[in-house]
């Protein structure tokens, strides 16, 4: 890249993976300054990973241990930042921290603000039958996801769209935009406009009892909660007593009224229909065992499932 490319404005780089590996490397061949990169805490299941990805490429890293370290801020304010950008980071960030780059911190969130603040708008999108969804580039201040947006951008949610699916176009589409952001910084101050006050829907974080499918739910409700979980989190049942992972699953919509909800109404040679409160799901990819994926087929031939078996 020529030095004519090259973006003078002081950029801490904050977040942690999967989507900071995608933007930081995104602003780095955008000929971004940055400055530092701040990943997440020590005991972080990719803190290692992560420093020998940012270390590989050159960059400062900074390791802390408190977000309101005084000596960790007095460092941070040696490096005469200019703007702060976050790409997915799990710790509430202090006052005393956001006060420091001179412009403040821009934060990527993969919703339409207002709508869908907080953890996990991916799946809770997907969840709720969205017709589309988009990412917001806005400033941050001392509440989650209510500061002074930037930017946005639409884009539909695809009708068998997955978790994973709309994770990788979002954070693709986040980083093109906090580049072009970027380059305007570049030429002056950015544009903010205020969210609408009122309840909007929010994201949801999802625990380990969330993730259980709810039978009674219609078909294409449960359709939704199966794609929305693949293939980070995965919807859960249980059959005979041990753990079944579904990653995808057809919608058969008929009249499924005389069927309990999770019981196994039909098995043919290649699928097998589950009743739900509307309609019959048909699993097509399943995790039964510890290490085994396989397909309906699979299901079938190992395990024999039997008409009126119940799936919990």
């Amino acid at each position: 890249m020529g030095e004519e490319n090259k973006l003078t404005k002081r950029i801490l780089f904050v977040g942690i993976p999967d989507m900071a590996y995608i933007c930081l490397d995104g602003l780095l061949s955008a000929g971004a300054n940055i400055v530092g990169v701040m990943g997440p805490k020590k005991t972080h299941n990719t803190f290692s990973s992560f420093k020998n990805f940012v270390v590989s490429r050159g960059l400062n890293f900074i390791e802390w241990d408190s977000l309101k370290d005084e000596n960790f801020l007095n460092y941070l304010k040696t490096l005469d930042l200019d703007a702060a950008v976050v790409a997915s980071f799990n710790y509430k960030i202090p006052k005393v921290l956001l006060d420091i780059p001179k412009a403040g911190f821009i934060n990527i969130h993969p919703s339409l603000l207002p709508k869908y603040r907080g953890g996990n708008p991916y799946s809770t999108v997907i969840i709720n039958g969205e017709k589309e969804t988009g990412v917001t580039l806005h400033f941050m201040d001392e509440g989650f996801d209510t500061g002074d947006i930037i930017t946005q951008k639409k884009v539909p949610v695809a009708p068998l769209e997955t978790m994973g699916t709309l994770f990788n176009r979002l954070n693709l589409l986040g980083m093109q935009m906090l580049v072009g952001v970027l380059n305007d910084f570049e030429k002056g101050d950015l544009p903010r406009y205020k969210q609408p006050a009122g309840d909007f829907v929010s994201g949801m974080s999802l625990k380990d009892d969330d993730l259980y499918i709810d039978y009674k739910k219609s078909a294409i409700e449960v359709d939704r909660f199966i794609r929305g979980l693949n293939p980070f989190l995965i919807a859960s049942t249980t059959f005979r007593g041990n753990m079944i992972k579904i990653f995808m699953a057809n919608v058969v919509d008929k009249d499924s009224s005389k069927y309990p909800a999770g019981s196994i109404s039909r098995v043919e040679n290649d699928k097998f229909y589950i009743a739900t409160g509307k309609g019959f799901i048909c699993p097509t990819a399943i995790q039964f065992g510890s290490f085994f994926v396989g397909n309906a087929q699979d299901f079938i031939r190992i395990l024999n499932p039997q008409v009126g078996e119940v799936f919990g």
